[in-house]
């Protein structure tokens, strides 16, 4: 997987399913037959994980939610972002599908 950047959108891999359930989130990896229970954090990185919204807009967003110091948040989101990416449960948008999605409205 390329290096993620600030700029860099992703999304739920295909087989991802999840539910926000308090401040917890139930994730089912169908391929994997997997389902795994992640934290609040991890929870609203999914959430924010739209395939439209740029990792730095989700910066803006937490650092919002959370009092925080700006660079350490968006290299600990860049980082966790990229480990959900390894691990398969998010995907690097495109630039063709942001362009498809971009026409549709959406």
């Amino acid at each position: 997987m390329p290096a993620l950047e600030p700029a860099s959108i992703l999304k739920p891999a295909r087989d991802l399913r999840f539910r926000r359930i308090d401040d917890e989130a139930v994730v089912v990896r169908q391929r994997a037959g997997e389902v795994l229970v992640m934290n609040e954090t991890a929870a609203r990185l999914l959430e924010l994980a739209d395939g439209r919204t740029s990792v730095a807009d989700w910066v803006e967003v937490l650092a919002g939610e959370y009092e925080v110091d700006r660079e350490a948040l968006e290299r600990d989101v860049l980082a966790f972002a990229l480990e959900l990416a390894e691990e398969g449960m998010l995907e690097l948008v495109s630039l063709s599908e942001e362009k498809r999605e971009d026409r549709r409205g959406v």
